[in-house]
């Protein structure tokens, strides 16, 4: 992955890391990956993952980590959250086949407080669940419920703390980011962490508004490095946008 990590996947035919299997690289999302094989290492000692499906990017990120001389005499962390039980089973096995060092996974959500809740998982698209119905309808006519478990927003600020203000969660969360966002405004608001969030054509409004992220300053993750942007816009070849605290 990107300009020569290397990584592990025990692949799904099925599924879109399956073409590693023929081009032996793995085009993922190539804007993010390269921001962050760039950045990663030297901006954040902890990385929170909420949406991390089967652990492309947990894999990804823990091989940055222990290919690189940390700049710091600190150990990075890496915490991922997945409620998938599918999902979470692959993330395991894909952890194992690269012996990672730095990753700590919870088969769980993050939402307002703790509890359960219903979560749609179109058939055959294992990286489209979602908490909106109509979201994971958008990829199959056949949804899968369940009940996973959801951790209030309120409990990574046990990881926050003691950051020292060098942390990045990133956001995947297939429609439900400005919900998300809210029930993570008080933690945003007072750690300022630096975010990458998805943003789809169909969301791009309600984070416009959304006021827990009002001050930060917003950019696209293109394959020609960032954008500063006044607004989120859906973009068609790019989704993932970079969001950090003026002047810090």
């Amino acid at each position: 992955m990107g300009e020569g990590t290397a990584v592990s996947f025990i692949p799904d035919l099925s599924g879109f890391e399956g073409e590693a299997l023929f081009c032996r690289d793995f085009n993922y999302e190539p804007a993010l990956v390269r921001w962050l094989e760039a950045n990663a290492v030297a901006k954040y000692d902890l990385i929170m993952e909420i949406g991390a499906n089967v652990g492309i990017y947990t894999v990804f990120l823990d091989a940055l980590y222990r290919s690189a001389p940390l700049p710091r005499n600190v150990t990075p962390r890496i915490v991922s959250f997945e409620p998938s039980e599918k999902a979470y089973r692959r993330l395991l096995a894909n952890l194992a086949a690269n012996g990672t060092s730095f990753v700590n996974t919870y088969q769980s959500a993050i939402g307002r407080s703790s509890g359960v809740q219903t979560f749609f998982e179109p058939t055959d698209h294992l990286t489209n669940g979602s908490f909106v119905r109509p979201f994971s309808e958008f990829f199959s006519d056949e949804i899968v419920e369940s009940r996973v478990v959801t951790l209030a927003a309120s409990e990574l600020d046990h990881w926050l703390e003691t950051a020292g203000g060098r942390s990045l969660i990133k956001i995947d969360v297939e429609g439900f980011e400005p919900q998300l966002l809210e029930a993570l405004r008080p933690s945003i608001e007072k750690y300022r962490p630096d975010m990458v969030i998805e943003v789809l054509p169909l969301t791009a409004q309600a984070l416009n508004e959304c006021e827990a992220i009002s001050g930060y300053d917003r950019y696209l993750i293109s394959t020609n490095g960032l954008h500063r942007r006044d607004s989120f816009e859906g973009d068609k070849d790019h989704y993932d946008w970079l969001l950090c605290w003026p002047g810090q």
